[in-house]
């Protein structure tokens, strides 16, 4: 506020005193004032821009003071008159005349100032004071700072004036102004400007002043500037008759009404000075700049302009800047290495001479700034100048850089702009040439390249405009420094690639050899990045389309002949070409580019076509080009149909990638869009439009949308049917463009422009131009929304107003994309009939079909291979309707029709030869690193085993990083669904020689991702459907034969490897098991493991069998389905060639697994049950060679084939090795092969389980059972619990048991605990009969010792002189080295003594005793027989052991089997069998080997007895004479055998069975018959036998009172005892009597209670008088009780005292007892008769009573 009151009370003073020092100082500080609220700087950066101007940004003259601008003009006249009187201004003068100018300037800041201020003469008078002034100063050395200031502000006075909006400002910063947004219009240029401004330059030393010359030049550039009327924003457009381009520098066109200050000052003289300072070296830098801009100006203006308006043509003005440029050129002053001039204007010398280096760079790049001028610029030398510039510049001595990277991107310019000078630059060589000059410089910069690729590539429009460019580039690349070669490589990469406009530019272009050559010249000179990303262009190239001669210079670059050292990666690239052609992406190999406006496809005949109206079929094969604004509003056209009226359909696609279906009425524009944004991914995709018609009145019409063949939308539509004829059919073409609506300015309130008439015009057009903005702003709210009408019901259908489709989807515009295929067709049309077509449209119509039917569906269908001088050919027959087509024809060629032009599939053959060579050698130099094949992989190296399906692009990538892998996904890829190659394949033996390659390939290059790759090539063939069927099958024969199924490749391979490809050919096989069964069957796959698998040396066994299991799993599979006599016969042959166990192991294991199942064939089993099968197995038992691994697994087969209930019994018997002819088995001549028996558990329990099967094997049983007594104990405790199970189960089993030969032996030898191979040296002397005779006679020597009621002194006398003569017969082979033949003579004569012997001491014996004793030893030569092997085996290995000559260490025998001792000696811990299976499979008893051992007895005995007893026939008549043989076979193991149990034990068991069971038979079936009774009778004799006659001194072992309670039991009820029984029992009362006496002083009590107990009810309840029986009672009592007294024993002596007694009484008559020994003690005494008696019995009386009486008659009662 204070300054503003300052300044009001300078102007009041002024007023008031009329004092000039008040103005001054006012208009000074009014200056500061609004120099501080308005840039009066325009040169400098903060000045605003056009559309930052304001129309009232200055004071308005209202308020202002009135008398201000005539004081203005009052000084400024003063001033004009001291100049004209010659008087010097001084500095303060010129400072306060330049202060009113800018006064002046801030007034018209103010666009309303403007017209006040032209009136007033100021311009006129300012110009007289310059000119004075001007001329002062160019006699002058330096610019005064004053007169500079002066013109700088004399400057911004004109410019403020004729450009309002600093629009020239505007343009020296690159920012064209948009005049349809400048209401204001300038006022005409005074006459006196220009004249002015073209005085000043005729001075020659203007050029020391450039400041004063930037200052006259900014008007001139103003004036010009700001004389633009309109500006509309459309597409360029040329007028071919006057050659003028109405387009500004940023592409908008400019459409000018109004150039009058342009046209009057651009003109000969204002040229003439612009050309003077830009072909002047001397020009200032600054000067020049603003001189090029204003040149610029004028050719633009000059384009805008009509030719008539001109006052110089166009054509001339640009020749006038060629003329520049040359005199630019032909200077001398760089001609020598030492400079002739300054570049400084420092110096104090006249003469210097000050140039601006950079002169001819600035000027060159003056071209960018006038362009598009293509046309005028073409018909000057323009071009070639530009182009020749590097060679005229190349002998100067200075830096070329910078006039090259102006020339280059002048040139971009250029040709980015004016497609004609892009044409003219390819024509003569004219880029060759201009890289051929600049080659010959200096080594590049990096700013220059970037101008030398922006020659080549538009980056604005992404566009590769000229590809020539980039093949000289790479022939240059080599040449360069690294950071340059990689800064070059990656502008090339992205150039060439950017999108598939320029990929296909680059493509048809031959880059890719370009490339190669590049390569090939530059391997020692490029770098690793570089190369790197030129591959990667040969790559991104080459996936789009590639040509023979490239691809012949790929191949050339992975020669070895041409080192190339990246040969891989090179090769990794051709493998991602050929997989990138096998991809939807190119899948269509020719196409028409409509990218143009004016491109697309007309069908002028449209109108012949009569049923439009009744619907149609549009198809399609499209691509769209992706856009980068994404926000753009456009319609990208399809299909337009249109009638005469302006009905009909519209098809198009958003910038969203939405498809929309329109239909256009008179007043609708109805639309139906589906969604699809994938249409905009860069891929071909498929889009189908069907209009049906509807069927009936009154219904509606239907629009059905496919993609890809996928229906995506359905929407019922209701417009009326067109009843005209279509007039205009485009494909991807503009129809007819709406114009665009008018933007109106948005600035506020409209400024009368000067050049309008004041009064009530000036603001005529304020209110239509709120209305229309008011309209402009809304339209987009309410006429864009759907119309709510009843004429659209369907939600899919939207309804505009018609002529709002501009605003709502945009403007339309070309197709922007590729199309590869047009199809319109009738809607009755079958839809299936075209999508089958697929690519080839044309194909619908090579069919045989009627050609009035196609006419009648189809209207017209166009491709790219049909066209012809831009006529698209109709492919329906008659061709009824011919388009044109506006567009580029191109065509791309895949990477598997280009390699038949080289040579075919074999081409890559050489690459395979040189990976497997350079593996080896890589191989034999690292042959000392550790070997890895051999080994197990861990888990972590399984990690790359990845399952993806063959379209994952991860799997594919990392297959083709991998050397070998990625040759076979070459192979792939060439080869996938391609008839002509897979022929090649075939033909050439390809698959052969490679399979010969892949046999040399070392294990480490055949990884994972190689098998993967494998794989995948025969799923590639295998899937190919081919005409020619017999190719096809041969091929893939081929294939197997020399790769799939060759194992001289795979088995050299690591085991994962191996292991995943045998996987895979099962699965392939289980796919089509007939085909592969012919060729690759059985006898294939077990060669296959016979010759690879056996041994291998690669991998270890464990990996060798998980191969051979697969392996196995085929044949399984096999045979699961099928199987004949060949293949059992190969499988036999395999068990017989092979000789390793593991094998053998897992194939009987297999087959046994396969036998079990329930896949198996029955078929299968027959044929394996025919003689010389699956019987030959048995010969892994007779070969003593194989393991009892292989055993096992070969009776587990066995086994399964017996169980199987797939075939009869009958057929089962060559297996069962039974002989059916002579009905018996033929087990036991096997086991005389296997002799001794070395069969493990598991063999012995499949054996006993077939032997006792459906039909049961008893005889081989017996043999079996023989055998296993040297197994452990175990095996033995199971096989007697499957033994008397049997017994149990099997009906009649006992007694086919019985009738076995030995079977007694041969059960009882289950409780051998061990053979006796060594006996003490007491009884060497018995040695020579190998036999143990104390042990065999062992109850007769009890019975002698009893001397009882028999004797045996003769039979003492012969056994010992039988004794001693085989006593004399050891001393005489003392040395124990006997003969075999001698040791079997000595075994076979003492049977036969001991048998005679035996015979003569049953004969003394009551006859059935005798009867007894002689069946139990009536097969003891037999048995002996058959231990002669043991024999011989024992005495070989007793002479084996002493070979010193000292005894071997004798092993005491157990005295439980020595007849001197009676007790069990403890044994040692069993030892388990190595063949022994788990616990689980036989559920053995585990509490210790004691629980273990009582089992066995218990279930030996227990068989013994069932068989004993159930097993011989009662009525049987020798039925006894077989059981004896039970007990005497137990004596008989005990001689030279240590058993589990005694024998005594043993036989002690089963005779108490056998009274039990004599009971049960009494009681069942009655005392009364006879065979009964003579069965107890039998068994009471064998009691007899043990108790009484057994010489074992341990009486514990002979009786029990289970057994004394049966016999007693058995006596009553034989009623032996009972008054009246018949005399044929008194044989067997005294056989009785003898037992309970022997009972009665039994160390037992409860015995001996239990017999004195019988003896006395006996003598109670029987008379008798017979004096002997009666002598022998108590004969035998007496002597017990003489025992008890003398052991002190009285509780026998109680038991004792009541038999003797009741004794006593008996005999009291018969011995005459009172008259004999009157003084023993009465017997009516009660118990004082025990005590008495004890007394007397130690008489000498009693004792002679006992010795004399009793004995005598004792004695004498025997029979002689």
């Amino acid at each position: 506020m204070d300054n503003k009151k300052d300044i009001y009370n300078l102007w009041v003073q002024y007023t008031t005193k009329n004092d000039e020092t008040y103005f001054r100082e006012f208009v000074a500080r009014f200056v500061d004032i609004w120099r501080s609220q308005l840039q009066l700087d325009f040169q400098s950066d903060q000045c605003p821009l056009w559309h930052e101007v304001r129309p009232d940004h200055g004071p308005h003259l209202g308020r202002l003071p009135d008398e201000l601008l005539p004081a203005i003009g009052k000084f400024i006249i003063v001033a004009r008159d001291a100049c004209d009187r010659d008087e010097e201004l001084t500095a303060q003068g010129i400072e306060q005349l330049a202060i009113l100018i800018d006064c002046l300037v801030i007034i018209c800041r103010h666009f309303d100032n403007i017209l006040a201020i032209i009136k007033y003469e100021y311009k006129p008078n300012l110009i007289a004071i310059l000119s004075k002034q001007f001329n002062r100063q160019m006699k002058e050395r330096r610019a005064s700072p004053a007169v500079t200031r002066l013109f700088r502000s004399f400057s911004a006075f004109l410019e403020v004036m004729y450009d309002p909006y600093l629009t020239w400002r505007s343009f020296l910063r690159h920012q064209t102004a948009d005049y349809t947004r400048l209401p204001y219009k300038p006022h005409a240029v005074h006459v006196e400007i220009v004249p002015f401004i073209y005085d000043c330059f005729q001075n020659e030393e203007l050029l020391r002043f450039a400041e004063i010359g930037e200052s006259l030049l900014h008007v001139l550039g103003a004036v010009i500037c700001g004389s633009q009327k309109t500006l509309n924003s459309n597409s360029t457009q040329l007028n071919r008759n006057t050659n003028a381009i109405i387009t500004s520098v940023d592409g908008q066109l400019l459409n000018c009404d109004n150039l009058r200050n342009g046209m009057r000052a651009i003109c000969p003289a204002t040229v003439s000075i612009v050309m003077r300072i830009l072909r002047q070296w001397e020009s200032g830098s600054s000067l020049r700049h603003v001189a090029l801009n204003c040149y610029a100006l004028m050719v633009i203006v000059l384009q805008k302009s009509s030719p008539e308006e001109r006052q110089i043509d166009l054509v001339t003005l640009i020749q006038h800047y060629c003329d520049a440029l040359q005199q630019l050129l032909a200077t001398k002053h760089f001609d020598s290495g030492v400079a002739n001039f300054d570049i400084t204007s420092d110096s104090d010398s006249d003469s210097d001479v000050a140039i601006d280096v950079n002169a001819l760079a600035s000027t060159v790049a003056g071209v960018q700034l006038f362009l598009p001028a293509g046309e005028a610029i073409g018909e000057t030398n323009l071009l070639e100048l530009l182009i020749g510039l590097p060679q005229g510049i190349k002998h100067w001595h200075v830096s070329h850089t910078s006039s090259l990277s102006s020339t280059m991107d002048s040139l971009a310019a250029l040709t980015h702009s004016s497609p004609r000078s892009a044409e003219q630059l390819k024509l003569g060589g004219r880029i060759e040439r201009l890289f051929g000059h600049m080659r010959q410089l200096e080594a590049p910069s990096v700013a220059l390249l970037d101008s030398c690729f922006n020659l080549g590539y538009n980056a604005a429009q992404r566009l590769l405009v000229l590809p020539e460019v980039m093949l000289q580039l790479l022939q240059w690349l080599p040449d360069l420094q690294e950071p340059e070669q990689l800064h070059l490589s990656m502008l090339l990469l992205k150039g060439c690639t950017d999108n598939y406009g320029t990929k296909t530019v680059a493509c048809a272009s031959r880059v890719v050899r370009a490339v190669c050559a590049c390569l090939l010249r530059g391997c020692e000179t490029l770098s690793e990045m570089c190369v790197q990303t030129l591959i990667k262009l040969i790559e991104e190239l080459s996936k789009l389309s590639i040509v023979p001669v490239e691809l012949k210079c790929i191949f050339g670059l992975l020669r070895e002949g041409a080192q190339f050292p990246q040969h891989k990666q090179l090769q990794q690239t051709l493998v991602m070409i050929a997989l990138q052609s096998l991809r939807g992406s190119n899948c269509c190999s020719e196409y028409f580019a409509i990218e143009q406006p004016s491109d697309g496809i007309t069908v002028p005949e449209i109108r012949n076509w009569i049923s439009g109206s009744y619907g149609f079929i549009f198809h399609i094969l499209v691509r769209f080009n992706p856009t980068d604004d994404a926000e753009s509003s456009a319609r990208r056209m399809l299909l337009t149909l249109q009638t005469g009226s302006g009905g009909g359909f519209e098809i198009f696609v958003q910038s969203n990638g939405n498809l929309v279906v329109a239909a256009l009425t008179r007043r609708e524009y109805l639309t139906t869009a589906t969604a699809t944004r994938t249409l905009l991914d860069g891929q071909w995709h498929y889009l189908t439009v069907a209009v049906t018609p509807p069927k009936r009145p009154f219904s509606y019409s239907q629009i059905n949308i496919f993609v890809d063949f996928v229906q995506k939308l359905s929407a019922t539509l209701k417009v009326q049917a067109v009843n005209e004829p279509f007039t205009v059919c485009s494909i991807g073409a503009v129809v007819a463009p709406q114009p665009k609506h008018s933007e109106i300015s948005k600035g506020g309130i409209l400024p009368r422009s000067s050049s309008q008439e004041s009064g009530g015009h000036a603001y005529k057009g304020m209110l239509p131009s709120l209305l229309e903005r008011t309209l402009s702003a809304n339209v987009s709210n309410y006429f864009t929304l759907p119309l709510r009408t009843p004429t659209a019901f369907d939600p899919n259908v939207k309804n505009f107003p018609i002529g709002m489709q501009d605003t709502v989807f945009g403007e339309q515009s070309c197709l922007q994309g590729h199309l590869g295929g047009v199809l319109l067709a009738e809607p009755t049309t079958s839809l299936k009939t075209i999508f089958d077509a697929g690519l080839n449209f044309s194909s619908i119509f090579s069919q045989d079909n009627d050609l009035l039917e196609l006419n009648s569906r189809f209207v017209f269908c166009y491709a790219p291979g049909a066209v012809w001088h831009d006529s698209c050919q109709d492919l329906i027959p008659g061709g009824r309707y011919p388009g044109r087509i506006h567009a580029e024809h191109r065509k791309t060629v895949k990477l598997q029709d280009t390699i038949n032009s080289i040579g075919g599939i074999n081409a890559m053959l050489p690459m395979l030869h040189r990976l497997v060579r350079e593996q080896e050698a890589n191989v034999s130099i690292n042959s000392s690193c550790s070997d890895e094949s051999t080994a197990t992989p861990t888990a972590e190296e399984f990690t790359d085993w990845e399952m993806l399906s063959s379209s994952n692009s991860y799997t594919e990538w990392k297959m083709t990083q991998h050397p070998l892998a990625s040759l076979l996904c070459l192979l792939r890829y060439l080869t996938h669904e391609h008839e002509t190659n897979q022929q090649q394949l075939l033909s050439s033996d390809c698959l052969a020689i490679m399979g010969t390659m892949l046999q040399r390939c070392p294990p480490s290059l055949f990884d994972v991702n190689a098998l993967m790759a494998t794989h995948l090539l025969m799923e590639s063939l295998q899937a190919h459907k081919s005409p020619a069927g017999d190719n096809q099958q041969q091929l893939m024969e081929a294939l197997y034969a020399h790769i799939a199924f060759d194992f001289g490749i795979w088995s050299r391979l690591q085991f994962q490897i191996t292991l995943g490809h045998a996987q895979y050919l099962s699965a392939m096989i289980k796919n089509d098991r007939k085909y592969f069964r012919r060729r690759y069957g059985i006898l294939f796959v077990l060669d296959v493991v016979r010759q690879y698998y056996s041994t291998p040396d690669n991998i270890c066994s464990d990996d060798a069998r998980t191969i051979r299991g697969t392996l196995f799993g085929i044949v399984r599979f096999y045979l699961q389905k099928d199987v004949n006599i060949k293949e059992v016969n190969a499988m036999i042959a395999f068990l017989a060639s092979v000789r390793q166990e593991l094998v053998l192991v897992e194939f009987l294991e297999m087959m046994t697994l396969y036998v079990r199942g329930k896949n198996c064939r029955d078929q299968m089993v027959l044929l394996l049950h025919e003689p010389q099968s699956a019987n030959l197995i048995y010969n892994f038992f007779v070969d003593k060679s194989y393991s009892s691994a292989v055993q096992e697994a070969a009776i587990r087969l066995i086994s399964g084939l017996l169980a199987t209930s797939r075939v009869h019994q009958k057929y089962k018997q060559v297996l069962r090795l039974y002989d059916q002819s002579g009905d018996q088995s033929m087990f036991p001549g096997f086991f005389s092969f296997i002799t001794p028996m070395s069969l493990s558990s598991t063999i012995l329990f499949h054996l006993v389980d077939e032997m006792l099967g459906a039909q049961p094997d008893y005889g081989g049983l017996m043999f079996l059972v023989y055998h296993v007594s040297s197994c452990d104990l175990q095996v033995k405790l199971e096989i007697a619990k499957r033994l008397l199970q049997t017994t149990f189960v099997k009906q009649q089993s006992t007694v086919a048991i019985a009738r076995q030969t030995g079977w007694q032996e041969s059960i009882a030898r289950l409780l051998i605990r061990k053979h006796i191979t060594s006996v003490p040296p007491d009884e060497e002397r018995r040695r020579s009969f190998g036999i143990s005779m104390d042990v065999l006679l062992e109850d007769n020597s009890s019975f002698l010792a009893q001397a009882d009621l028999i004797t045996f002194s003769d039979q003492e006398i012969n056994l010992a002189q039988l004794q001693q003569e085989q006593a004399q017969s050891q001393e005489e082979h003392s040395d124990r080295e006997l003969i075999l033949n001698e040791i079997q003579a000595s075994v076979s004569e003492a049977a036969t003594v001991i048998e005679s012997e035996i015979k003569e001491l049953a004969e003394s014996v009551s006859g059935a005793v005798v009867e007894n004793v002689s069946s139990v030893f009536s097969v003891l030569r037999q048995t002996t027989h058959d231990i002669q092997d043991t024999f011989e085996s024992l005495t070989l290995g007793s002479s084996t052991d002493n070979t010193d000559g000292v005894p071997a260490a004798s092993l005491q025998r157990d005295e439980s089997l020595s007849s001197d001792s009676s007790t069990q000696s403890p044994h040692g811990p069993t030892k388990k069998s190595d063949s022994l299976e788990s616990t689980t499979a036989f559920d053995f008893v585990a509490d210790g080997d004691v629980d273990t051992e009582e089992q066995l007895v218990y279930l030996v005995s227990n068989t013994l007895f069932n068989v004993f007893w159930r097993g011989i026939g009662h009525d049987h008549p020798q039925c006894w004479q077989e059981r004896g043989q039970v007990l005497g076979c137990i004596n008989l193991l005990a001689l030279n055998n240590e058993l589990i149990t005694s024998h005594l034990s043993l036989r002690l068991r089963i005779l108490e069975m056998a009274v039990q069971a004599s009971l049960f038979d009494l009681s069942e079936h009655g005392s009364q018959t006879l065979i009964n009774q003579e069965n107890a009778s039998h068994i009471l004799r064998m009691v007899y036998e043990l108790v009484v006659l057994g010489s074992n001194e341990d009486e514990s072992k002979k009786c029990s009172t289970k057994l004394l309670d049966g016999v007693l039991a058995l006596l009553d009820a034989l009623m032996i005892f009972q008054q009246g029984s018949s005399d044929d029992w008194s044989d067997m009362i005294r056989l009785c009597l003898g037992l309970l006496l022997k009972c009665s002083h039994h160390p037992n009590p409860g015995i001996v209670a239990m017999a004195t107990a019988k003896l006395h009810a006996i003598l109670q309840s029987r008379s008798t008088e017979d004096p002997a029986e009666l002598s022998y009672l108590l004969y035998s009592i007496n002597r017990a009780l003489d025992n008890a007294i003398e052991v002190g024993n009285p509780e026998e002596y109680s038991f004792l005292m009541p038999v003797m007694k009741a004794l006593l009484e008996k005999c009291r008559s018969a011995f005459n007892l009172d008259t004999t020994l009157p003084d023993l003690p009465s017997t009516s005494s009660g118990p004082v008769f025990f005590n008495d008696f004890q007394m007397y019995s130690t008489s000498k009386k009693w004792r002679n009573f006992i010795e004399r009486m009793v004995s005598d008659i004792f004695t004498t009662s025997i029979p002689e």
